[in-house]
């Protein structure tokens, strides 16, 4: 059987290690948070990053009508918060199934444990395909240094250790 590019593509991305994120976000009372790997920093000066929804998830309408998100980077000894943000339970549920959450500066979901946590304000935003990609001022930073981060890759969960060890 001949795979298809789009089949390769797949296959391609599962190789590419990534640190696990919750995205969270809030609108009127409303708590919303997904899983993501597709988050990158994008400036220093001001600092800023970027995150990927899917436009059919329901974090998307969240951040759309909120302009704001937290991105919350899994320490690598909770691995129940991915699989509870990856479920499809109800979104306050997620926030109850695992994990410590608190409110930052921005009135955010912040993950406690998180290695750090990253409130944004939504500069601006592109659809692409199936996405949106929201580009986020940070306005707040919170970091629990002495955690490492959750890495996936090649379908699978890894803990981030030094070369040489």
């Amino acid at each position: 059987m001949t795979l298809t590019t789009e089949d390769r593509f797949k296959s391609g991305m599962q190789l590419l290690a990534a640190s696990t994120n919750i995205v969270t976000s809030e609108y009127q009372g409303e708590r919303a948070g997904m899983a993501a790997t597709a988050v990158c920093s994008l400036t220093a000066d001001p600092p800023a990053l970027l995150v990927c929804i899917n436009r059919t998830a329901r974090t998307y309408g969240t951040v759309m009508d909120s302009r704001k998100f937290a991105v919350n980077l899994v320490p690598d000894d909770m691995t129940e918060v991915v699989g509870a943000f990856s479920s499809k339970a109800d979104k306050e549920q997620q926030f109850q199934m695992a994990g410590t959450w608190g409110r930052g500066d921005l009135d955010l979901p912040v993950l406690k444990e998180a290695v750090a946590s990253f409130e944004c304000e939504v500069e601006s935003w592109a659809n692409t395909k199936t996405h949106a990609v929201f580009f986020g001022l940070v306005r707040q930073v919170y970091l629990n240094p002495d955690k490492s981060a959750l890495i996936y890759g090649r379908k699978g969960f890894h803990k981030l250790t030094p070369l040489g060890k």
